[in-house]
């Protein structure tokens, strides 16, 4: 017969106990662990977080001051993370909110790379704009050079002719041909065998001694096998015989006045034409022009 001690049960009972507590202790204390670990782990992205929102920050500070054209947008942008690291800086963070932070650190980092790349590309193309700039004032400095010089011949040449006693001259002689089509419409061309139009203009100028008056300038056009080619009109001045294209009526009235004139033609040739223009029996202007 076995014999069981009285105080056997309560030993037990208090070894158990014992090892309970301390099974519980050294959870706690790995759970404690864990939990400073991973507080220590979210301060650390906290504090990373924090300092790349402020170098965003920054950079957008910049890009305002230098982007005229997308400052409003970035003016937003900018107040979204003064908005995000006020929020950071005074709440608690768990792993949710630092997932929120950082998708929003990452979309600053590719608005910030997209200005960078964007300001580089600009500076680029200012500095191929300076360059064009800059070669087009040279140019239009040579060209108003050489205006400077030609106004001052045709000054020149305009005052020679306007004191050469009352006599009124012809210049400026000038002779386009075109091509008109059944519709109306009016093309340029140096092709013959489109030609059909020829337009005669020139200047007339005179003096401030020179009376009102009204002249008739006979204008000839010549093909290359010599022959008048218009309507081929006949002038006598005395023993001389005039062949013409046509006529122009001028009233000229003491100051410069351009006539223009167009002439019908047909079955045009390509080669040399001249065009002269006659002020009575008098070579007044000369000019040629060719088609091929």
């Amino acid at each position: 017969m076995t014999t069981i001690k009285k105080g056997f049960p309560v030993k037990i009972i208090a070894v158990v106990l014992l090892l309970a507590l301390v099974c519980s202790l050294s959870i706690s204390y790995t759970v404690y662990g864990d939990l400073m670990l991973t507080q220590k782990n979210l301060t650390e992205q906290k504090n990373t977080i924090i300092k790349e929102l402020q170098i965003s920050k920054d950079s957008l500070e910049i890009a305002i001051s230098e982007n005229s054209s997308f400052k409003t947008d970035l003016i937003i942008e900018r107040q979204k993370v003064t908005n995000l690291l006020n929020e950071i800086k005074d709440n608690t963070v768990d792993v949710v909110s630092i997932i929120k932070y950082k998708e929003e650190v990452s979309r600053l980092k590719d608005i910030v790379a997209t200005l960078t790349k964007d300001k580089i590309e600009l500076k680029i193309k200012n500095d191929i704009l300076k360059e064009q700039r800059d070669s087009t004032i040279l140019v239009l400095a040579n060209a108003k050079e050489s205006n400077e010089k030609l106004a001052g011949m045709n000054d020149y040449y305009v005052n020679k002719v306007l004191n050469k006693d009352s006599k009124i001259s012809v210049v400026n002689l000038k002779a386009i041909s075109f091509k008109q089509s059944k519709k109306g419409e009016i093309i340029e061309t140096d092709k013959a065998s489109k030609v059909n139009l020829l337009e005669i203009s020139f200047m007339v100028i005179g003096n401030k001694r020179q009376k009102d008056c009204d002249k008739n300038y006979y204008v000839q056009i010549i093909d290359s096998k010599n022959n008048v080619i218009g309507k081929n009109n006949v002038k006598k001045f005395g023993e001389q015989i005039l062949n013409y294209s046509y006529e122009s009526p001028v009233r000229f009235k003491n100051e410069s006045l351009e006539v223009t004139a167009q002439l019908d033609v047909e079955n045009i040739e390509k080669g040399n034409y001249i065009v002269n223009v006659f002020d009575k029996n008098e070579l007044a202007s000369k000019i040629s022009f060719a088609l091929r």
